[in-house]
């Protein structure tokens, strides 16, 4: 049986010396410069091509939060959640860069953290991502996330669309008919619950 490509498949092709481009979030680094695999100092980071319009990329993972209507503790729910945006700094740099700040003032001197970071060779490696909010842009992208957007991504509903064409089991125009008609149904059954 041949192993699936799985979320941390780009991470081991890349420190394996074995890839030379993904497009990714810093988990490849990040993984390489935890675990001390000598690759990860030559891997360096990129902002997204620039196309005849603009520089744009997509959000690698982007996180909502809401609380549900019949919590145990509602009111301490979004006590924690004033507290953790108010002290955003913090839980950015525990999160090692990943998780950006959606409130730029919560994190001022961010562009000087990420210049300057002790784990990465060169220190500087992620200051490419200074003006990271001019050029990322939300899933679902140029509309809103919203569920079936969300179900779009979490079924991997055009990777596998590119997946099928690429490895001949499907032509491009029968995987591009499937995957229209499968948008088609999740969006129609969203929109009959309101949430497309």
């Amino acid at each position: 049986t041949r192993p699936t490509w799985d979320a941390s498949s780009n991470n081991r092709l890349m420190l394996a010396g074995r890839g030379s481009l993904t497009l990714n979030a810093i988990s490849i680094t990040r993984t390489g410069e935890n675990q001390k695999i000598p690759i990860a100092d030559k891997i360096w980071l990129a902002r997204p091509a620039e196309g005849p319009v603009r520089r744009i990329g997509l959000e690698h993972l982007m996180n909502v939060y809401m609380i549900w209507k019949f919590a145990n503790n509602i009111e301490g729910a979004k006590q924690f959640l004033v507290d953790y945006v108010g002290n955003f700094r913090q839980a950015f740099l525990a999160s090692q860069f990943y998780n950006f700040p959606c409130f730029p003032q919560t994190v001022p001197d961010v562009k000087r953290l990420i210049a300057n970071d002790v784990q990465a060779t060169p220190p500087d490696k992620y200051a490419v991502f200074e003006n990271v909010a001019d050029w990322v842009v939300n899933v679902g992208y140029p509309g809103y996330a919203n569920a079936a957007i969300d179900e779009l991504f979490g079924s991997w509903t055009l990777s596998n669309m590119f997946a099928q064409a690429v490895s001949g089991k499907m032509s491009i125009t029968e995987a591009l008919s499937q995957t229209d008609r499968e948008v088609k149904r999740i969006f129609a059954k969203w929109q009959i619950r309101g949430k497309a």
